[in-house]
């Protein structure tokens, strides 16, 4: 891809009518996933993609951090035109 690129041509070409994950978006363009979760939620407030959770919350345990986990597992699409 070139550099000149915008992340919303970028993701439009791997984001499909099915539900991805945004690791798996990320794994497809050689990113990082926080920057791909990043544009989606961007292209989310767009109204260009949809999300879902697949996962809801889970509590902690007393004395363990969240440090680098994820609280909720959300899958992305292009939204139906």
């Amino acid at each position: 891809m070139s550099e000149d690129t915008s992340w919303d041509d970028r993701l439009r070409g791997v984001l499909t009518d099915e539900w991805q994950s945004s690791e798996h978006l990320a794994a497809r363009l050689h990113a990082k996933p926080h920057t791909v979760l990043a544009r989606l939620k961007d292209m989310m407030r767009r109204n260009l993609v949809e999300r879902r959770l697949v996962s809801k919350s889970q509590p902690t345990p007393s004395g363990k951090g969240r440090v680098g986990k994820a609280t909720q597992i959300a899958q992305f699409r292009r939204t139906p035109l």
